[in-house]
């Protein structure tokens, strides 16, 4: 029995790192600790949506082990990530059912193969490409699918302008609380993310405000979380501030362009954002 517990135990440690890793990396961080913190903040909002979450990142984490992975790009979260995403996603949009739970698992596991794709064919990083693309084909079906729509509770919240709501919209939580959360699970990963986070979140509210665009969505922070992870994503392993600096701003027109489209933005913003702005970050080194 002790000998079967010794050959077990490295399989067990690595497939909940893997799980953990995967959900920090939805804020761009690779630590178990953020990614426990992450979850944690999400059930604070939702216990479903953590479920969603935990079954998404379990889905995309055995489908990237079964389809034998580069077992660096799995323990590192990497294949992980965009599952979890799906799973939130999912339960913020439309309420438990076998159907939403087939999608989570289907989307989750389809999330690795294009995640894969891109890894090996686009010179840009993927960041939360795969799961955008899955949610928007599952969001185009949904009329046609009879999905019921998720059910919000509105509750009593203290105001933070926008600010902690929107570092808690990043995994789709309008909750100033699971903001603090989130933050907290950068800080204890990498102190400058924190920063850059909290700067991008700010910089986007303000331009929003500046902009008069609706009250409602800026105190939502649904402006913020696209600045939130395009400064996060751009600081990254750079002194040089200027870039996540504008990619923060970018994202605010860029969420009104999906908006007035009447398409559902994701965190399509800071993608398209950080794509704009890392080549031309890489040709001014």
């Amino acid at each position: 029995m002790c000998s079967f517990c010794i050959s077990i135990y490295p399989k067990i440690s690595f497939f909940f790192i893997s799980l953990l890793r995967g959900i920090s990396q939805v804020i761009l961080q690779e630590n178990v600790l953020s990614g426990a913190l992450f979850l944690f903040g999400v059930a604070v909002n939702s216990i479903i949506m953590a479920l969603g979450t935990a079954l998404g990142v379990i889905t995309a984490t055995i489908c990237a082990v079964a389809l034998h992975y580069p077992v660096k790009h799995i323990k590192a979260g990497l294949l992980g990530y965009n599952g979890a995403l799906i799973g939130v996603v999912i339960f913020s949009l439309y309420a438990p059912s076998p159907l939403t739970v087939l999608f989570i698992i289907g989307g989750s596991a389809l999330t690795v193969l294009i995640m894969r794709l891109m890894m090996i064919h686009i010179p840009l990083p993927a960041y939360t490409a795969p799961y955008i693309l899955v949610i928007w084909v599952i969001w185009g079906m949904a009329p046609t699918l009879g999905l019921e729509p998720a059910v919000t509770s509105l509750s009593e919240k203290f105001s933070t302008w926008g600010i902690l709501a929107g570092v808690g919209q990043v995994i789709f939580q309008d909750n100033a609380i699971t903001g603090i959360c989130f933050l907290v699970g950068i800080f204890v990963s990498n102190k400058s993310h924190a920063l850059w986070s909290l700067i991008g979140v700010v910089l986007a509210t303000l331009l929003a405000e500046l902009l008069s665009l609706p009250p409602t969505p800026i105190l939502a922070g649904i402006f913020g979380y696209n600045a939130s992870l395009s400064a996060i994503a751009l600081a990254n392993k750079s002194k040089y501030w200027l870039a996540p600096l504008v990619g923060s701003l970018l994202t605010v027109p860029i969420t009104m362009v999906f908006m007035g489209a009447d398409i559902i933005a994701l965190s399509a913003p800071f993608v398209i954002s950080s794509w704009a702005i890392l080549p031309l970050k890489k040709c001014s080194h």
